[in-house]
């Protein structure tokens, strides 16, 4: 990393719960030069790319344009995480008995909250809150990205709230990231699979393509959508599917506890060690009684098995990730229904070109299409074993453009 020069900010200092943060001001150019995005919170460089993404969009170039043209432009303080280098706080000693208010002051608050923040150069600073407004003023200060200004934003001061930060801090800096963003603009699916601290199912996906080799690199998209791009040949699903799968088998598979709680109160550290266990003996089941997924996480080369199980005239349903949705959702309804799934789901159907998933989830231009993925549910816990729900046979021969008397449903396995 190229070293900055130094930089002396008036600042004060304060703290906030177990916080030490620094409100200061900074020109808008050293501001857009030094700052980075949050994606610095992340060792792995695909679920960093996850934050990069969410930034590329209209809006960077938006706020260039409201800074350059809007005379009122104002912007509320960025905050912003100081890792490494070597920041150094230097208090300013203030006689506060010369102010006629000096009653009404507390002499050692004062004289511990005023001072220079001094930054060396060599620290990283990225911003976990305002990272939409960072990139506005990115785009006016790069070279491609610059817009003609009626203002001379060079001479603007930016608010900013520096926040101190550390190795150890890092799963702390994340939580307040999501922190700070809930409680303004929702986060984004993304960005909490990449950030959050508090949502069980981000931290175990996470960990999975962190430490897992079944879903490293190539194996997992990183996409919070539950599309794979056509010319995907490696990938099983993406990490938003993974995200999804997860919240049905905590939530209504093992019933560890509500959605709401699990995306909101970080759970122990025995309780997500538990759902880490319980996401790969997941898999590991699924492995077990599928035999293209065994092949799949047993190959050392993804891309041979991708081939043969996903390609343009169908495949298994177990390699499109709607279709695992789907599958999972099923074992759900076999298990709440008091049925072994391990046993059940050998005998169900596989390929798209099959009943139920021809013409429901695999429609006839070969494409996967989502509207069918109910009725493709319901028929397959039909299938199954489990009670036909409400006006099935109708609904599959409504959907399928067939008369009722042509339609059958498909025969219990």
């Amino acid at each position: 990393m190229k070293q900055l020069p130094r930089l002396q900010l008036p600042a004060l200092r304060g703290e906030f719960g177990d916080w030490i943060y620094y409100s200061c001001i900074m020109r808008m150019p050293e501001l857009a030069q030094r700052v980075d995005y949050a994606e610095a919170l992340h060792p792995n460089k695909q679920l960093s790319q996850l934050i990069q993404r969410s930034l590329k969009d209209k809006r960077a170039g938006e706020i260039a344009e409201y800074l350059c043209r809007e005379k009122e432009r104002f912007f509320n303080s960025l905050v912003i995480a100081v890792y490494g280098g070597e920041p150094h706080w230097s208090p300013v000693k203030i006689d506060v008995s010369k102010s006629k208010y000096s009653e009404s002051l507390d002499d050692q608050t004062t004289e511990n909250s005023l001072g220079i923040l001094t930054l060396s150069g060599k620290e990283e600073l990225f911003a976990i809150d305002g990272q939409h407004r960072l990139s506005g003023m990115k785009a006016l200060f790069s070279v491609k990205g610059h817009v003609k200004c009626q203002n001379d934003v060079s001479a603007d001061l930016v608010p900013i709230l520096l926040v101190a930060h550390s190795n150890a801090a890092i799963k702390k800096t994340r939580r307040l990231f999501t922190t700070l963003n809930k409680t303004a603009i929702p986060v984004s699916k993304k960005e909490r699979i990449a950030l959050d601290e508090n949502d069980a199912m981000a931290i175990i996906a996470r960990r999975l393509v962190e430490e897992h080799g079944w879903f490293g690199e190539k194996r997992i998209a990183m996409a919070a959508t539950n599309n794979l791009v056509i010319n995907d040949k490696s990938c099983l699903t993406t990490i938003g599917n993974l995200y999804d799968i997860l919240t049905i088998l905590f939530v209504d598979i093992e019933k560890i506890d509500s959605k709401k709680n699990l995306q909101t109160i970080r759970p122990s550290d025995e309780i997500l060690d538990q759902c880490f266990e319980i996401a790969v003996k997941y898999f590991e089941t699924l492995a077990s009684i599928i035999p293209e997924l065994k092949l799949y996480f047993q190959s050392s080369d993804p891309e041979s098995i991708v081939s043969q199980y996903r390609h343009g005239s169908g495949g298994s349903v177990y390699f499109r990730p709607l279709g695992l949705t789907v599958i999972t959702e099923v074992i759900r309804a076999i298990k709440k229904a008091g049925g072994n799934w391990k046993k059940l789901l050998p005998k169900l159907p596989r390929e798209l070109n099959e009943v139920p998933f021809q013409g429901l989830l695999w429609s006839e231009r070969f494409t996967i299409q989502p509207k069918g993925r109910v009725l493709t549910r319901e028929l397959l816990e039909y299938m199954a074993g489990l009670s036909a729900k409400r006006d099935l046979h109708s609904r599959y021969a409504k959907f399928l453009g067939r008369p009722m008397t042509k339609t059958k449903l498909p025969p219990i396995r």
